[in-house]
């Protein structure tokens, strides 16, 4: 069974009016979208809402053509036919309406720097799940009395995710006052007008919400962005007020069940996680098989890695600076890990602070950026190409979901260049474990530079051992330790390339690897 299709669907079958009766005797939705206009003017007069607030407010009927029209709600202009715009038909007493018409004015959220304690939490994207709820287990504050008063949340609120990734914008969450709060700049909070938010909520956690925001988004660097002004022209199907409580009642129920198979299944899926992890954990330390004596040490393995790279300066396929800041590391004789420019150029330094275990002998430690080739800016090319985005990772199975793309909207991010073989690390936060190894058939691809590409020197290192170790809790949780930012928090390169890993003899990896596997098989 898959969990989340079921989920849409019982979402999908709501909002077309297909998972509860209709009653011919409810006051079809036109009567409750006129009252709501009414709530609006008088919440003008009210000082509430300031007139350029209602001014574009709209109606959508049909007309004798049997087409869809628009027109403002306050009779000026000329009525306009949107049937482009009309995604699937509605039951009869249903109407169509814009956010713009059945919600207050849209607001930003604050965009002053959140601290780690203080008086009320401050509601960011990572809060904001894609099931339409708020999740309070990583939270930031603010004591700034101002903000509290400016940017308090109201029960019934909805939040809106205008920033984020291309998979992730446009994620909206239903606020039900448990916990006092404000929201970060990178949401917008809109509140329905007479009305059942919940049902609102629903309807923009549907796939039709999801289709919407990827055709309006706008693509930046890192991020696509929906503003205030796209999202009120959002096209809500709106039911009769008795048959959105209804659809509410009904959702609660088949939801929590759903919920309910999904919390079982996740437990078991944890249960495996677990069990995974301690095999990497064994790997990475060295107790996962025997060690062999006979075994090349891994210094000498890591002595061809530099050779070929050096090689590959000769030959022009790298440049100088590619190679610059190779280091060797190695135990003094007093003990004491020491780490050294590979080139010579340079006095070695003590790194004993930096070593977080112990490692077999015949192994050796090395940073990330020493064992694998600088990484390459790829632009698209041809009317079409593999994009990889944070996205595109199924996280549970750490694949890549194939994501073709036109290259005339391809964002400018799309500029990695990636191999088969080629380990895709996310370093935006809340993606860090979407890490994936790029498989034969996407070696042609481009990724997103919100992406580490860890491509391997030369065949002196077993790609799928480095896989595994940079999937490791070791690995993520050494790198979750230079996350920085705010909103979109994220680690740079730098921290990436200064990565330090546990390497042992090839055929040790080999045997890891193939062991590994066996587990890994009979764990699935």
């Amino acid at each position: 069974m898959d969990i989340k299709k079921l989920r849409q669907k019982l979402l999908d079958l709501a909002i077309r009016g297909e998972l509860v009766p209709q009653d011919p005797n409810d006051e079809p939705a036109s009567e409750l979208l006129s009252r709501i206009h009414e709530e609006k003017l008088a919440m003008v007069e009210r000082g509430e809402l300031k007139p350029k607030d209602v001014k574009n407010d709209t109606v959508i009927y049909f007309g004798s053509d049997g087409l869809p029209y628009e027109k403002r709600a306050d009779g000026e202009g000329k009525a306009k036919c949107i049937e482009s715009e009309i995604p699937f038909e509605l039951p009869e007493g249903w109407s169509w309406a814009r956010v713009a018409s059945i919600s207050d004015e849209p607001s930003y959220g604050t965009s002053k720097k959140s601290d780690i304690e203080g008086t009320v939490p401050v509601l960011r994207m990572g809060n904001i799940t894609r099931a339409g709820t708020i999740d309070y287990s990583d939270l930031v504050y603010t004591s700034d009395a101002d903000d509290i008063a400016k940017y308090d949340l109201h029960p019934g609120d909805l939040i809106f995710n205008r920033t984020n990734s291309r998979a992730w914008v446009g994620k909206v969450a239903y606020y039900d006052g448990s916990i006092p709060a404000i929201y970060a700049g990178y949401l917008i909070r809109f509140r329905a007008i007479l009305i059942n938010p919940k049902y609102i909520n629903y309807a923009m956690c549907t796939q039709y919400e999801r289709n919407w925001c990827a055709s309006v988004k706008t693509d930046g660097v890192n991020q696509s962005n929906i503003n205030a002004r796209k999202l009120k022209s959002f096209l809500i199907p709106v039911p009769p007020l008795a048959e959105q409580l209804r659809i509410v009642d009904a959702l609660d129920k088949y939801l929590a069940l759903v919920d309910g198979i999904e919390r079982d299944r996740a437990d078991l899926d944890g249960l495996l996680a677990q069990l995974k992890s301690k095999v990497l954990d064994l790997a990475v330390r060295g107790e996962l098989v025997e060690h062999d004596p006979g075994d090349e040490p891994a210094s000498e393995l890591l002595s061809r890695i530099r050779e070929e790279k050096l090689a590959m300066v000769g030959r022009g396929e790298l440049k100088p600076k590619d190679v610059k800041n190779d280091t060797v590391i190695f135990t003094g004789s007093d003990g004491l890990r020491y780490e050294k420019p590979a080139d010579g150029k340079a006095e070695a330094k003590c790194i004993e602070g930096e070593i977080p275990f112990e490692i077999p002998e015949g192994w050796s430690w090395a940073r990330l950026s020493t064992l694998c080739l600088p990484q390459e800016r790829r632009l698209p090319s041809g009317e079409r190409f593999n994009y990889i985005d944070i996205g595109s990772i199924d996280n549970s199975r750490n694949l890549i979901c194939s994501n073709e793309i036109d290259t005339a909207n391809a964002p400018s991010r799309a500029s990695r260049c990636v191999h088969a073989g080629s380990i895709v690390f996310s370093m935006v936060r809340p993606y860090l474990r979407n890490i994936a190894q790029v498989p034969v058939s996407m070696k042609d691809s481009v990724a997103s530079n919100g992406f580490y590409v860890a491509t391997k020197a030369c065949n002196v290192l077993d790609e799928y051992f480095l896989f595994q170790l940079l999937l490791s809790d070791y690995a993520v949780n050494s790198i979750n330790l230079h996350m920085k930012g705010d909103n979109s928090p994220s680690v740079r390169k730098e921290d990436m390339d200064a990565l330090l890993l546990p390497i042992p003899p090839l055929d040790e990896q080999r045997r890891i690897v193939k062991r590994a596997k066996e587990v890994f098989n009979l764990l699935d």
